[in-house]
């Protein structure tokens, strides 16, 4: 059956999106019309005053002309744009200034004189010889840095088709770990920086354009300006109480002053596949090895598998489920500016329909940033963004029902649709109690719509010369709507008497205030000081509401709104809550002589969630650097061009968890006794009180060494780091029994992170007509919790999985944090010999029924029994080392780019092989299966076909633990971009044609679909296999475009 896989719902969406860009660029293609330095002043290109006439040339530092550079007389709407030569003419004033600009470049200001041709150079912003780099409230020099930042420029991601900023820098940052959990269209990866730091939220804080809240996977990349992310507790600590798991800033784009109206357009479409397909069994060796059950254990063979009809291939169910998926993405950016206003407007819509049916994520968003500066003393800047998302992801993470989980166990006999039409089905309990999967995905509907919208404003007023005050006020809103419904289900083996659906709403808010002064000065030519010091107010609230109704007569999908159910099942939710933060922080920069530099920084922060004798918390920080390469001592040469140490330690703060832990919760109305014949109401204790919980805080400690080489083309950087939090929040087991109330959080354990990074990078411009790059980092890191509970034997223990319902998952002290806990195995029993002379199960009750080709499991404790007592550590999900390469170049109008990732010294736990190998259960096996023990010598890892799995062969065990080690090609992309003398006569700045390939190649021995597996259950599990959806291969063509 070929599977409808919406692709008229995708066509149409494509052609509204199409309508949609065309008006646009018809509008831009208007504004070209309107005045790009004054909204009532027309910009005459050649306009005639009294004065002189002069000619230019305007080149890059290679001497190449630079087409369309704006050329404009200061403090006038008099300019010109230079021709494909790069000349211009003018008509300027006596006395005049030129300003002249281009995109990319560093803007330069030129006295005419006396002069009536000028040469006017302009340098690339990414090669000035004074980089600046976004910090917490301010910008400081690349060189002046003494912290451990990272920084990305949004040019480096600019020509890659990405779909979220996170996407885009896997592999670019040492030190930064990102995990994918899923990919599914709308899944976004968890970032680690400097390994997981807390059993609690270890996420890092997110900066947008100054307002601490916003969300990666919201940003449209092609608007981003710069990426910073602080690593360290110096270069963090400013934002206190939220930065113990890193910072990341995002600088989104903006207009550029005295230029013209600028239009950038990118568009790509491209073409998504299952990465890998899992080897099964076909329908006849599925019945052989169902046969081989009884014959093993002595029993006739069941009649039904007798029938010809299940030995006889009809579906191979990954094909069924698994189709190619579409993206496409369009967005417009349009900037430009006057003498004092600059602005930047984009718009950007990205559709991506997944390889499984009805999965699929669009996103419509809207972006304003503008900056008026109206005198010499006062500067307004204001961002804007509007985000509409909509996604629609099947359950692939239900281990016993999930939609892929399904597919995988599915019988291969069974049709997807039989002969007349109808869904294939599972209607005997010899199959499982499994659904269609084909059928699932067409019929369940599951949706999450998200409004947000982040905003900010900015007012600095520059009191003397150095001397700012700045006032900020911030908004990040979202309003999030979730849907689900699952239809009556009559025709498979899993029935629903009736149809039912769940709407719930969700809302969160985040206002913020502050205000703080700066102050820049270099005193004496050897003195340099920037000092900056505020106070910040941060309100959150959200809420949270779901509501069930059945009975919909109509169910199809025109008809299919909640209103329309006729019996509300259920009310739940309605949770309010809200939380405020204040704070006061300070930075202190000094620097003797470019030589000797140090960084001091303090903030104190009070949260409401926290008892007001625990509520505020103060971490300072602090950082030196020696640039040893400006002592006398240093001998001068062209091979050393800047070296310097760095070092710094301080404390950092985290804050989260649920609110009023400090105080009991209560629940009313959930307790009823009839007293004296009447029927009362009255309250119950939800959730005992802590009063003294308080802050968990990290300390970091790191020190580093800089090189610059080679004129500066040799960059390298090393860094030791340990982090380490204290007073960890966790809850105590101990407490939390039967009958009993459920505890708070206590401050009761520590954990550590410590390792190394090394980042190298070269760029090197060969010719004119070529360059090449290409950077490396590698991160060493080891995890270990060092206090819990203070008891050896107390442990945090992840999910239940598998037919035994165990936990794979156990964080205990002086281990690593979701660490995989199970049975040590020693082979199978090969004869009944091993069997009755094995010490290992001489005392085990299960003896007499453990057969030739079970498993032989270690007795650890050495009680002759196999028992829980036995679980030993088995393996570590969290990658000691972490890799990153970047290759890259262009020579003339070609350029190419490769980005490399990896993970290694890593241990998977294959939970879906473990089920797929299990004999004693209705489903389809894996195709190892066929390896099994079937006689002496047969395997010695495959256990025998059984109905009766009295030694529980296939427990936690690490038959199942694999190598997760793995090195892929994230990305690689060619484009071609046509020549500026072409495009000249059609007045275009840039044109460039793309074809790009994401996970084209995955270097691993992992046997499961990825070994790129997230967290569950927060952070007490990780690397655990539970047949999610799996890693897609994208194939994207594209262009850009600069009118």
């Amino acid at each position: 059956m070929k599977k409808n896989r919406g692709v008229s719902k995708c066509n149409l969406m494509r052609r509204k999106i199409t309508i949609t860009i065309s008006c646009l660029l018809l509008v831009m293609s208007n504004l070209l019309a309107v005045p790009s330095y004054s909204k009532t002043v027309r910009f005459d290109l050649n306009q005639q005053q009294s004065g002189k006439r002069i000619t230019g040339t305007v080149t890059d530092t290679s001497g190449e002309p630079i087409i369309g550079a704006n050329v404009v007389e200061k403090g006038t709407t008099n300019g010109n744009i230079t021709d494909v030569n790069g000349k211009f003419t003018l008509e300027v004033s006596s006395g005049a200034t030129l300003v002249i600009s281009y995109i990319g470049y560093n803007a330069q200001e030129a006295a005419v004189g006396n002069q009536t041709n000028l040469k006017i150079m302009l340098a690339e912003k990414s090669q000035a010889l004074e980089e600046i780099v976004v910090v917490g409230y301010g910008i400081q020099q690349k060189r002046d840095i003494t912290g451990n930042i990272s920084n990305i420029k949004g040019d480096q991601i600019k020509n890659l088709p990405v779909t979220s900023a996170s996407n885009a820098l896997q592999g670019r940052v040492s030190g930064v770990d990102f995990v994918n959990t899923s990919s599914d269209p709308s899944a976004q990866p968890n970032i680690r920086i400097r390994g997981t730091g807390t059993v609690n939220g270890a996420e890092p804080l997110v900066v947008i354009d100054g307002v601490p809240s916003g969300n990666l996977r919201d940003i449209n990349p092609n608007d981003i300006e710069s990426i910073e992310i602080l690593k360290d507790a110096s270069s963090s600590a400013i934002y206190g109480t939220r930065a113990a798991n890193g910072v990341i800033i995002i600088t989104t784009k903006r207009g550029e002053r005295n230029t013209k109206v600028n239009v950038d357009v990118n568009v790509y479409s491209a073409f998504v596949n299952v990465y890998k397909k899992l080897d099964l069994l076909t329908a006849p060796d599925l019945v052989m090895l169902k046969k081989e059950r009884y014959t093993n254990d002595g029993n006739p063979v069941d009649a039904f598998w007798n029938d010809p009809y299940y030995a006889t291939q009809r579906t191979d169910w990954q094909d069924a489920m698994f189709g190619q998926g579409q993206i496409w993405n369009g967005d417009v950016r349009i900037s430009g500016g006057s003498d004092k206003s600059n602005y930047m407007t984009s718009i950007g819509i990205f559709d991506e329909q997944g390889i499984l049916y009805n999965s699929n994520f669009n996103r419509i968003n809207f972006r304003a940033n503008s900056d008026h500066q109206p005198n010499d003393r006062l500067k307004i800047s204001q961002s804007f963004q509007f985000v509409h998302s909509k996604a629609a992801v099947p359950d692939t993470r239900n281990t016993q029902h999930g939609r892929i989980w399904s597919g995988l166990r599915f019988n291969p006999a069974l049709p997807v649709m039989d002969e007349n039409g109808k869904w294939g089905a599972s209607t005997v309990t010899e199959l499982g109690d499994i659904n269609n999967p084909v059928y699932e995905l067409h019929t369940q509907r599951y949706s999450t719509t998200i409004n947000s919208i982040l905003a900010s404003l900015n007012l600095s007023y520059k009191f003397a010369e150095g001397l700012y005050l700045n006032l900020n006020g911030g908004f990040d809103g979202n309003i999030q709507l979730d849907e689900s419904f699952s239809p009556k289900v009559t025709e498979q083996m899993r029935q629903s008497e009736q149809a039912e659906m769940t709407k719930s709403y969700t809302q969160g808010m985040t206002a913020l205030s502050e205000a703080y002064l700066s102050y820049l000065k270099t005193f004496a030519s050897v003195h340099k000081i920037n000092v900056t010091a505020g106070v910040s107010y941060q309100n959150f609230s959200g809420m949270y509401f779901s509501a069930q109704k059945r009975d919909f007569t109509d169910e199809s999908d025109d008809q299919l709104v909640f209103d329309n159910g006729s019996t509300l099942t259920g009310i739940n939710g309605n949770f309010r809550d809200e939380v405020k933060l204040a704070s006061a922080y300070g930075r202190l920069f000094y620097s003797l002589k470019d030589r000797y530099m140090l960084t001091a920084t303090f903030r104190s922060d009070g949260s409401s969630r926290f008892a007001p004798e625990k509520r505020w918390g103060y971490f300072p920080a602090f950082s030196v650097g020696w640039r040893i390469s400006e002592e006398s001592f240093m001998p001068k040469s062209d091979f050393l061009n800047d070296l310097k140490i760095l070092g710094g330690w301080g404390s950092l703060g985290n804050q989260d968890i649920n609110a009023f832990q400090y105080v009991p919760l209560m629940v009313k109305g959930s307790v009823r006794q009839v007293i004296g014949g009447k029927n009362l109401t009255g309250s119950s204790v939800s959730m005992l009180a802590n009063p003294n919980i308080t802050w968990e805080k990290t300390n970091m400690t790191n020190v580093s060494i800089e090189a610059r080489m080679f004129n500066n083309q040799l960059n390298a950087t090393i860094t030791w780091f340990n982090k380490k939090t204290f007073d960890m929040l966790i809850a105590t087991p101990t407490m939390n029994a039967q009958g009993k109330s459920p505890v708070p959080a206590s401050n009761v354990g520590e954990m550590s992170n410590k390792g190394w990074e090394f980042e190298v990078g070269y760029n090197k411009r060969v010719s004119q007509d070529f360059n090449w790059f290409a950077a490396t980092n590698v991160s060493f890191i080891k995890n270990n919790v060092d206090r819990l509970y203070g008891t050896d034997d107390t442990f945090l223990s992840g999910p239940n999985y598998g037919r035994s319902q165990l936990e794979i998952s156990r964080t205990y002290e002086n281990q690593p944090i979701a660490s995989f806990y199970g049975w040590k195995t020693d082979g199978l029993y090969q004869t009944q010999s091993e069997i009755d002379t094995d010490s290992n199960i001489k005392n085990d009750s299960r003896k007499g029924n453990i057969k030739p080709g079970d498993v032989r499991f270690v007795d650890q404790n050495l009680d002759g029994s196999i028992d829980d007592k036995d679980r030993v550590w088995l393996g570590d999900p969290n990658p000691a080392v972490v890799v990153g390469l970047q290759l890259g170049g262009s020579y003339k109008n070609f350029d190419f780019s490769a980005n490399f990732y990896g993970n290694f010294g890593v241990e998977l736990y294959n939970s879906d092989r473990m089920q797929g190998l299990t004999p004693n259960t209705p489903y389809n096996y894996y195709a190892e299966t066929l390896n099994r023990w079937h006689g002496e010598g047969t395997s010695n890892t495959i256990p025998r076909m059984t109905n009766f799995e009295y030694n529980n062969n296939h427990r936690v065990s690490d038959l199942f633990i694999e190598n997760g080690n793995f090195f892929k090609l994230k990305n690689l992309t060619a484009g071609y971009t046509l020549p500026k003398s072409l495009l000249s006569k059609v007045k275009i700045n840039s044109l460039r044609f793309y074809v790009s390939g994401e996970d084209l190649l995955i270097l691993t021995q992992y046997k499961g679909f990825t070994p790129e597996l997230g967290f569950t259950a927060g952070n007490l599990q990780r690397g655990v296999d539970v047949a999610a959806y799996p890693t897609v291969r994208k194939i994207s063509l594209g262009l850009s475009l600069n009118f």
